[in-house]
This record gives C-alpha cells, structure tokens and sequence, in this order.
C-alpha cells in the first residue's frame, strides 16, 4: 500500500522544471531464458531457495526472512490477480526506493492514506510512473478488515533503514533501471541538484531481499542544509520539524506527524514536491503544504537527504 501512488496529476507534471530524476521508469526487460526462470535463488543470510520466476510473480509474496516479522496477513501475503502489499513494500515493510516504507508507520496514518488515494485528496504528481499506477489498482476493491489487518501489521514492524547517504558532486554515470538506477559503464556524472539511489547489490534488489543496502548520493552540503531547514533555525523558511514529527523525526504517538527519519530520500522528496504540488491535499495535508509553500526543489532535496540521514 504505497503512499506516493496516485490518480491524476496537476499541471506541473508538464512543467519544464519538472524533477523527472525522481520519477525513474523501468526499461523493458529482456525475455528470459526458461532455464532462468527456473534457477534456483537465495539471498544472504536466508535459509529459503525459490526459483527466479517465483521472485517476479507479483501476486505472492516471496519472504525471505519469515523469523523477523509476525506472519503475514493475507492480503500482505498474496492478492490473486494483483501484488500483494508485500510484494511491492517487501514482507516486513522495508520498502524500496520507488514506495514507501510502511514499517513503524502508525496503523491510522497508513489507513487514512489508503483512503486519501480512493477519495482523491491524495492524487498523483506524476501519473505515468508505473508504482503509482500499480498502488491504485492493486489496493482498489481491498476491504476496510483488509486495510486494517495490514496497517496494523506493518505499523508493529521496527522501521530499519539499509541507506547510506553520501554527499558527492559526482556520481558513476547512472542509467535507469527498474524504478531506480543502477551505475553506468564507470564514467562519471555531475550530481546536480539531484538525488541518486544506488542498490549496492542489483541481484539481491531484483530478488526484493529486504536487506538490500542502498547509496543515496546527495549534493555536497544537503545533509547540513537540511538539518538547519529542519530545525526551523532563524533565516530558513520552514518550522522545526520535530513539532509534528517527533524528536529526531522518529515520531510520537502524541503528535499528528509520521516517523520519517531513515525513510527513502527519493521518496521523501515526491513527497514534499507532491504537497507543494497540491497532489497532497485535504484537511490533514494542509499543515505540510503551508510548510513547504515558500522551499524551492533544491530545499527539498537539502531536507529529504538529512531526513534519509537519520536513524530510524
């Protein structure tokens, strides 16, 4: 049940400055060889073995690592004829760089975003990008036991992030990927107002190993840009953060924020530029599209690296 994933898009989807870095799509991938399909795989650290084609069927979920988590409710588990929530969030919630990271989100939170979605108050900034397609149509027709079985699943996991964010001017020269983007053929390019996310191990992230660690390559200083925007320090232009999200963004059951320390910085970022979009609206965005009214992208990409910096 991603929280990025969308209906119809404003305007700005067409704009010129439009931030397509953050919206990688997915090449078409080559046919596999049936051996491939029928090879035998595994990830570091799992006892289970599966076959490739197992790990590409959408509609039941491959958990690689079953003593780390409750069991999975069903619709986490498997979704005849669509991908179950595990499958594009992971088992335990981990999320990749193209959604979110639901584990450690409050039940309420996820709940309320999946109907935001269905109601319209949480549309798309982007509506050609595959995940937030497959988000809407995957969740359309779940009913309110379902959402809930999985909101609450979810929100009991421990959120962990596998991300190292790396401040650089220059990154290997990415080419796009499947929602993400992978290195090149080792020259290099300049960073930009851009971020980058990098699986450290493109076998283990096309296995979905929950596990995967990741590089995030932010501009050269974002991470303390950030920290002095999310701090609400005189001269920026935003509020402290930790008002709504907690001491070191971690979140509090008392406050109306969700966690966001140590979550994805390419998803943090759709998610500033979406509110500042409209794409995010209704009664409970408001307080964040007053927040980010007056941040330009590269605000947004200062605060999304510092988010994706700390500990979750």
């Amino acid at each position: 049940m991603a929280m990025s994933l969308c209906i119809a898009a404003p305007p700005l989807a067409a704009a010129a400055s439009f931030p397509d870095w953050a919206f990688p799509g997915c090449p078409e991938r080559p046919a596999h060889a049936a051996q491939d399909d029928a090879q035998a795989v595994s990830v570091p650290g799992s006892s289970r073995s599966v076959t490739r084609r197992q790990t590409r069927q959408a509609d039941v979920t491959v958990d690689w690592f079953p003593q780390e988590h409750a069991p999975l409710p069903g619709i986490v588990a498997t979704q005849p004829g669509k991908a179950g929530c595990g499958y594009c969030h992971l088992p335990d919630g981990a999320g990749r760089p193209e959604n979110a990271k639901l584990a450690g989100l409050p039940a309420a939170y996820i709940i309320a975003q999946v109907r935001a979605l269905h109601s319209g108050d949480r549309t798309a900034v982007r509506p050609d990008w595959d995940p937030t397609r497959y988000m809407v149509e995957f969740s359309a027709g779940i009913d309110d036991a379902d959402i809930a079985a999985a909101a609450h699943y979810f929100a009991a996991n421990p959120p962990r992030s596998y991300v190292r964010v790396v401040e650089t001017a220059y990154v290997p020269d990415p080419v796009v990927r499947c929602y993400t983007y992978g290195p090149g053929n080792g020259a290099r390019a300049r960073l930009g107002a851009r971020i980058i996310e990098v699986p450290e191990d493109f076998e283990r992230f096309e296995l979905r190993d929950p596990h995967t660690p990741y590089v995030a390559y932010v501009p050269v200083g974002s991470v303390g840009r950030g920290g002095r925007l999310a701090s609400g320090a005189a001269g920026t232009r935003t509020m402290a953060c930790a008002g709504c999200h907690g001491a070191g963004l971690a979140g509090d059951a008392k406050l109306p924020g969700p966690p966001l320390a140590g979550r994805f910085p390419g998803y943090l970022f759709r998610q500033l530029y979406g509110f500042k979009a409209g794409a995010r609206s209704g009664a409970a965005a408001a307080p964040m599209r007053e927040v980010v009214a007056g941040l330009s992208d590269r605000d947004m990409i200062d605060l999304a690296a510092y988010v994706a910096s700390l500990p979750p």
